[in-house]
């Protein structure tokens, strides 16, 4: 039963550096603009033993808990990566039956309790007019890539090298030419206005291929006038998850020398209907799926005997269902 003077306090263990550092501006949010904005969130590991609720990073587990969890406290297991890295800390806390989480919080809608993606893609409410012939005309180079992670077990960096005998890539970062423009896994508008004004195409490919893992790389380069090329999540996700025909996803194509070829091939004019056809898009940002994410866990806190479970085995929450892929597109190479 919802009671506004009954107040719930949520930690946040150890929020990992995209939230804590990078996107500081979300994990401020509060619960004021919730529907049920009785919670009060703290970053404070004293806290643990008084708090109704702790968000732990799952990846980054500690391998001792200096407090002792109290009757009924809420455990929240977040990820924003893929299972992949779910061992980053070591995967010495799979079996440690201790660690009994009650609820699951990543950007996997299939997988979890509280959804909390890497961004969203709305219809706009008025339709953009603008000469998009005239800018795609002004277009003078193909496809970018910016990464720093050149070895994936998603072979990205081997997909790019293939790509290239067919059609013209650019990479900036790590595993191309040295980019030192703003800071480091921060989104910087200025560093990123190439995308307007210079590339048609914005490889937003994921390191690793796993169920409904889009990251950054697709949202926060979506509102730009350009067209993402996509490669993350399960084979044909894009269909689901995105609108058709404002975007271009690699498992669309038989091969890569088939895409290649689409690309180059592609003119003005059809460049330019993609452009039109996105612009009825948008992605609002970090910051609004971050925000729904902590209300639903304050609602979620307020009618606890409801949302009520204990993940008995969290090794078969996360694997079970087998949510990586290995990378086929490439095998051969």
């Amino acid at each position: 039963m919802y009671n506004r003077n009954r107040t719930f306090e949520i930690l946040w263990y150890n929020p990992p550096p995209f939230i804590r550092v990078h996107r500081k501006y979300a994990m401020d949010c509060g619960f004021k603009r919730c529907k049920y904005n009785n919670c009060k969130m703290s970053f404070g590991r004293t806290d643990a033993n008084k708090s109704q609720a702790i968000i732990f990073d799952g990846r980054k587990m500690p391998r001792q808990l200096r407090f002792t969890r109290p009757d009924g406290q809420v455990w929240i297991f977040a990820a924003h990566e893929s299972p992949l890295t779910y061992g980053a800390g070591g995967n010495w806390w799979y079996k440690n039956t201790e660690y009994k989480f009650n609820w699951t919080m990543t950007y996997d809608r299939d997988n979890t309790d509280i959804f909390l993606p890497y961004g969203e893609i709305l219809k706009r409410k008025h339709e953009e007019r603008r000469d998009f012939k005239s800018i795609a005309q002004n277009k003078n180079k193909t496809l970018l890539m910016i990464a720093s992670h050149c070895r994936t077990h998603s072979k990205r960096q081997e997909y790019v090298n293939e790509l290239k005998k067919y059609i013209d890539v650019d990479i900036l970062g790590s595993c191309g030419k040295k980019w030192n423009c703003g800071t480091h896994f921060t989104h910087d508008e200025n560093c990123f206005q190439i995308l307007n004004t210079t590339y048609k195409f914005y490889l937003a490919f994921e390191n690793a291929l796993c169920h409904q893992y889009i990251t950054e790389k697709f949202y926060e380069n979506f509102n730009y006038d350009l067209i993402m090329l996509t490669r993350g999540g399960s084979k044909g996700e894009s269909k689901i998850l995105f609108p058709k025909g404002t975007y271009i996803a690699t498992d669309d194509f038989k091969s890569i020398k088939d895409l290649g070829t689409y690309l180059k091939n592609l003119t003005v004019n059809e460049y330019a209907a993609l452009l039109k056809r996105k612009s009825q898009f948008y992605s609002p940002g970090y910051l609004q799926v971050y925000q729904r994410a902590m209300c639903n866990i304050c609602e979620r806190m307020n009618f606890k005997s409801i949302y009520s479970k204990t993940i008995e085995n969290i090794t078969n929450w996360a694997f079970g269902s087998q949510p990586c892929l290995k990378s086929q597109d490439v095998a051969d190479i």
